[in-house]
């Protein structure tokens, strides 16, 4: 600095002296005309420099705007710098501060079932509670799990619809398929529980759900119900299992033969106060009583009156007289005598079944203990000695769904909500079993039944298939990992998911799934289990040995 500064620093702070430093301990900016230099000895240079006046610059040139100083004190302080930690707030005033990645994944109501990883919220798939907030249709509270193996489908249904869904006061009636250590999965559960597994093994020595139990109703009507909850009944039950055996549809003459022997068989039985078997049907339409008929025919052929002794005193709704023409007079006397055969290949199709593949399982009078099983919160069918091929299975998974949709449908007025599982669920979700099945599923909404069905690869099943109606008509879908591409995309194509979902499918680690509840965006959620769930649902140990 020059002489005459230091002379005027020492003889006393002039009005420019006192207007800066009151500008710099009220933290203004002071002015500079000055811009900053990279050599640091100029900038310093420049920092002392007297202000230019506005007059000395060049005529024509526009006014610069002076440049800004921190304040030293504030800068130390780190005013002017963005603050790395963060401030207090409340969660309302912070759930606007991530509008990006944060959206409400569902109601805060209900049963946990995981943890949103988008925004760590919790999410609840309740089926019950999503339809009371109208986030599912109102007839679709059924569940879909859809997954390769070793993906996490059974830990998370065992946790969110079937250990949880006990502490509500719900009902948990389980068809158990997949084997563990010589039982059904779900057999520790119900051991916790204090529940005796119902075994069904073909051969006798195990468990019996009767056909032609008198709580599935001739067609699926009963007392005191809604007249739109009309589950399948005996005949459509009889009829899809016959279908099934024969490997093709039947045609109106042997359905009509079936109509008319198990209308004859539960009449008997009801008269004689006993419960109807499928023996009897296969008896009733292999050796009718056509006597009757042939010798009303005769007469007609023969151009001579029907003696009075045939006629019914009965009057029919036109105050007309009945004939008596015994098991096959519904069909009139022109087709009785030929009404005798029509019922041949049902009732061989029948004998096969009683004699052979459902021997001891649907052909005697229906368990005790599975007549009191609905007394219970948890019911545990364990159909795991079933063997894979054949009907046995199939048959006896659609006549349990059958069964307790008419028990259902009978006490509706207790208003009790229900949960069917159903693992390994495209058994039950082909031919015309499989229509049956899906013919109760709709009644969900009157039945206060939830079904909750896991598949495997949608790509292995045709496109007319009942399993691929299933999937599509539930109202919450769980998508776990795919590892092939093209069960992936299929996947997407179903359900129509948003672009680049098919990456987040095939990178989806154990434990973690997309949640699509209704039409909403599927949400990205990761299962919770608490230590005991964790031991309930382990079903490594046929892996890992006993001693691990």
């Amino acid at each position: 600095m020059s002489l005459n500064n230091n002379l005027i620093d020492l003889a006393g702070p002039t009005q420019e002296h006192r207007a800066r430093a009151t500008r710099r301990r009220r933290g203004l900016w002071r002015r500079r005309d000055t811009p900053v230099a990279a050599d640091p000895s100029v900038a310093v240079e420049a920092r002392h420099r007297r202000p230019t006046h506005p007059d000395d610059q060049p005529p024509g040139a526009m006014p610069r705007r002076p440049l800004l100083k921190r304040n030293r004190i504030l800068d130390k302080w780190g005013w002017y710098e963005p603050r790395p930690e963060g401030a207090w707030s409340t969660t309302r005033q912070a759930e606007a501060l991530n509008l990006a990645t944060a959206r409400r994944s569902g109601r805060f109501r209900g049963l946990l079932s995981g943890r949103n990883l988008m925004g760590q919220s919790m999410v609840s798939a309740d089926p019950f509670e999503l339809y009371a907030d109208r986030r599912v249709s109102l007839s679709n509270i059924n569940v879909a799990a859809i997954g390769d193996i070793g993906r996490g489908k059974s830990s998370g249904i065992k946790c969110s619809y079937c250990y949880r869904q006990l502490i509500r006061g719900r009902q948990v009636v389980v068809i158990d398929k997949k084997l563990q250590a010589n039982r059904g999965e779900y057999s520790p559960i119900a051991d916790t529980l204090g529940v005796t597994s119902l075994v069904f093994q073909t051969g006798g020595g195990g468990m019996r759900l009767n056909l032609l139990d008198p709580a599935i109703s001739t067609d699926g009507h009963h007392a005191g119900a809604s007249v739109d909850v009309v589950p399948a009944g005996q005949e459509q039950l009889l009829l899809a299992v016959l279908a099934d055996t024969m490997d093709r549809p039947m045609d109106e003459t042997e359905k009509a033969a079936v109509r008319v022997a198990l209308k004859n068989v539960n009449a008997r039985a009801a008269a004689e106060k006993r419960d109807p078997i499928l023996i009897e049907v296969a008896q009733e339409l292999l050796t009718p009583d056509g006597a009757e008929a042939e010798k009303i025919a005769a007469a007609v052929r023969a151009g001579e009156p029907i003696p009075e002794q045939y006629y019914r005193d009965l009057r029919d709704t036109h105050n007309e007289r009945v004939l008596n023409m015994g098991d096959r007079g519904y069909f009139g006397p022109r087709w009785a005598a030929r009404a005798l055969e029509w019922g041949l290949e049902p009732g061989l199709a029948i004998l096969r079944l009683v004699d052979g593949d459902l021997r001891g399982l649907v052909d005697g009078a229906t368990s005790p203990e599975v007549i009191d099983a609905l007394d219970h919160p948890f019911v545990h069918f364990d159909v795991c000695k079933l063997p894979e091929s054949g009907p046995a299975l199939r048959v006896v998974m659609t006549v349990i769904n059958t069964w307790l949709a008419n028990r259902l449908a009978a006490r509706a007025a207790e208003r009790k909500q229900t949960i069917l599982i159903v693992e390994e669920g495209w058994h039950v979700a082909t031919g015309s079993t499989g229509a049956v099945f899906q013919r109760n599923m709709k009644l969900s909404r009157g039945l206060g039944l939830s079904t909750v069905s896991a598949f495997h690869h949608i790509s292995d099943l045709p496109t007319d298939s009942p399993a691929r109606a299933l999937m599509k008509e539930a109202g919450i879908v769980l998508l776990y990992g795919q590892d092939i591409d093209e069960d992936a995309q299929e996947v997407c194509d179903m359900y129509h998911l948003p672009p680049g979902t098919k990456d987040i499918i095939m990178s989806l680690p154990q434990g973690r799934c997309l949640v699509k509840i209704g039409s909403a965006e599927p949400i990205l959620m990761e299962h919770i289990r608490s230590p005991r769930e964790i031991v309930l649902t382990d079903t490594d140990a046929a892996v890992v040995g006993a001693d691990s």
